[in-house]
């Protein structure tokens, strides 16, 4: 991964995570700035993650607060980059397990901010699947004293071509288990339920 970062001229500044999805670096690049590069073997790239931040973020001349933005994506031999916009307070699943009991307006704000990227995403036919803290990511802009919660991760994310989010989509089981919605984990059909509206986070 070093080798591949610094060859493309990125310096490797610190490890951000590591997991079953890849690696994910804060680097920088003299054109870029400071930025997340996640780092993916072939095998495990989801060309629909991308397909799904191409469609979030086709509007330029309106940046979405509470999406995180993806910059660039490139193949190599044996791996795919996506290079990400860099949130700098790490993720909301740490934060609980520093704070464990957060104020009234803390809660009302966080869940103000999951929701308006969900409206977002399902306003252009998409559906995450897997909304869970360490997917919701902090960042507060240098000198504004001020916190955005940005969704992130969209390699489980169904994609609607019509928008309408239809019932199949609704029940499909996926992301991860114990953070879904009880109607998904026990297949109850007939039931008219978004799948990102119920999760657990």
């Amino acid at each position: 991964d070093l080798k591949l970062m610094i060859s493309e001229g990125f310096q490797v500044l610190k490890t951000l995570g590591e997991g079953g999805y890849g690696r994910v670096y804060l680097v920088h690049h003299p054109e870029l700035g400071i930025i997340a590069a996640k780092i993916m073997d072939n095998e495990n790239f989801d060309q629909r993650e991308w397909d799904a931040a191409d469609i979030l973020n086709k509007d330029q001349t309106h940046k979405f607060p509470f999406i995180v933005q993806n910059i660039l994506a490139r193949q190599f031999a044996t791996s795919t980059v996506l290079l990400l916009e860099y949130a700098n307070m790490g993720s909301l699943d740490n934060l609980i397990k520093k704070r464990k009991v957060f104020p009234l307006t803390i809660i009302r704000a966080i869940l103000k901010q999951i929701l308006e990227a969900l409206r977002l995403m399902h306003s252009k036919g998409l559906i995450h699947r897997d909304i869970k803290g360490g997917n919701i990511l902090l960042h507060s802009p240098p000198g504004t004293g001020r916190v955005f919660l940005k969704l992130a991760d969209f390699g489980l994310v169904k994609v609607q071509q019509n928008k309408n989010i239809d019932q199949t989509t609704q029940m499909t089981v996926a992301g991860t288990t114990q953070f879904m919605p009880p109607e998904l984990l026990i297949g109850v059909e007939g039931e008219e339920v978004k799948a990102d509206s119920k999760v657990c986070i």
